[in-house]
């Protein structure tokens, strides 16, 4: 990909589809010319001027017409001019009607006027460089578009306004000043001038990475956030996987039958809970499979285990049966609520603690009767108090980017490595040089043409 600033973009920032109104968006130096050609105001401007720059930064009512004079649309015809826009760019955003044909129309219009499609995120690029956003940010917009729940859009939102990179910034400048500093002293080596103690330097680099560590730790929660939490419902045939999805989530998703084998699949589901997204995966009942079908479905259950965020593990009491031994060494390492099922049809003192599994040790223990709708809310609030033992305070800044993780892992050991070089002030600056430069990754200051294409190409296009 080549990067140019100097033609003109266009694309629907709007979904296609039947809708109130649709938003086609222009950027670029031809962006308000272009728009001029197609859309004709009821009262046009008596000069230049007055068609220039008195429309700025406004919006105005107007007719789009084809070449043969007819209506296409009636639209809005909103014109930001550089630098004040989204891009820093003249920018001209066109409000039509929503639906197939007018958007469409209007689109192809302006394309044949002089624009170019837009690639995906390639708006949002633009304002990155030109300054209107670093990179951080610019991710932002694109988690904020994606967000499902409200924490993950709350998160999305702090780091669009700039909270992760000031954190960063802030690190990046005391790593800076102190790299100033060390290069000073090389620079008057041969008069053995010192510019600060070492018992400074080391203090410095100790809380820096203290600094450093407790932004990284809050990846785990940030992915959680973006991405969803995945909870797998695993236990043997039988065990009312089935039938607890579905109450779950209140409508029917999985199959429910008393034959053992029902479910050959991963059924998932989502629902929110105190605004985090929860991905319900149904599994194959653990057992010995019996033709090849069910032998996937088995493989399935292990692959929805190893990659699960926690487990609920059902046991039906009333005919406990408990998963493969395979399964259940996959259950020891993962976090695990036990999940005890039917207890409409057994005794109330069956519902005492069992004896586990060796080395099976559940978070919690729940009993349910989903068929009936009982013992469901304690059940989720277990799952909340799990999922969200570590509370993200209102106005935390995360670290949600695995990009932005691994750069801050990078900058950790280049820390790392610079307080053992303190008797080598060589050495020394080069780690603090890494690491300014693998945080400068964070915030765009420091970044390839190839990092950028990969970033932006995973944007929707018009954004």
């Amino acid at each position: 990909m080549s990067i140019t600033l100097n033609d003109t973009i266009a694309a629907l920032a709007t979904p296609m589809g039947v809708g109130g109104i649709a938003v086609l968006r222009l950027s670029g130096p031809r962006a308000w010319e272009i728009a001029q050609t197609l859309a004709t105001p009821p009262n046009p401007p008596s000069s230049p001027r007055e068609q220039g720059e008195n429309r700025a930064n406004t919006a105005h009512f107007a007719r789009i017409l084809d070449d043969n004079g007819s209506l296409v649309d009636e639209v809005v015809v909103t014109f930001f001019r550089e630098p004040r826009s989204y891009t820093g760019e003249d920018v001209v955003e066109i409000s039509c009607h929503g639906g197939r044909y007018a958007a469409a129309r209007i689109l192809q219009m302006i394309l044949a006027g002089g624009a170019r499609m837009a690639r995906p995120g390639e708006f949002t690029e633009r304002a990155f460089l030109n300054g209107k956003l670093d990179l951080a940010q610019a991710e932002a917009v694109a988690g904020l578009i994606h967000a499902r729940t409200e924490r993950a859009g709350r998160a999305a939102a702090r780091q669009l306004a700039g909270g992760l990179s000031e954190k960063v910034r802030t690190m990046r400048s005391r790593i800076l000043d102190l790299l100033a500093l060390l290069e000073l002293e090389l620079d008057f080596s041969e008069e053995d001038v010192q510019f600060q103690t070492e018992a400074s330097r080391r203090s410095t680099l100790s809380e820096l990475e203290r600094e450093m560590r407790a932004l990284a730790d809050t990846f785990q929660r940030g992915r959680l956030m973006r991405e969803g939490v995945r909870v797998a419902i695993v236990g043997a045939p039988n065990a009312g996987k089935s039938t607890l999805l579905n109450a779950l989530v209140e409508e029917e998703r999985a199959i429910v039958s008393d034959e053992p084998g029902t479910t050959r699949d991963v059924v998932e589901a989502r629902i929110e809970l105190a605004g985090q997204e929860i991905i319900l995966q149904d599994t194959a009942g653990a057992r010995e499979a019996s033709g090849r079908v069910e032998s996937e479905g088995v493989t399935r259950t292990r692959r929805a285990v190893e990659h699960a965020d926690l487990v609920l593990l059902l046991l039906d009491v009333s005919d406990p049966h408990w998963p493969t031994d395979d399964v259940l060494r996959l259950l020891c390492k993962r976090r695990v609520i036990l999940v005890l099922t039917k207890m409409d049809l057994w005794p109330e003192a069956l519902a005492e603690k069992r004896d586990l599994p060796r080395g099976l040790a559940p978070l919690a223990m729940c009993a349910v009767s989903a068929l009936h709708k009982q013992g469901l809310e304690p059940l989720l609030e277990e799952l909340v108090r799990i999922v969200l033992g570590e509370a993200t305070g209102k106005d935390e800044i995360v670290v949600a980017e695995a990009r932005h993780h691994d750069s801050l892992v990078r900058a950790i050991a280049s820390i790392e490595r610079a307080r053992e070089q303190l008797g080598e002030p060589t050495l020394m600056a080069s780690d603090l040089r890494d690491a300014v430069n693998a945080l400068g990754e964070i915030i765009g200051e420091t970044v390839g043409e190839e990092i950028l294409e990969r970033i932006f190409s995973k944007f929707c296009i018009g954004k």
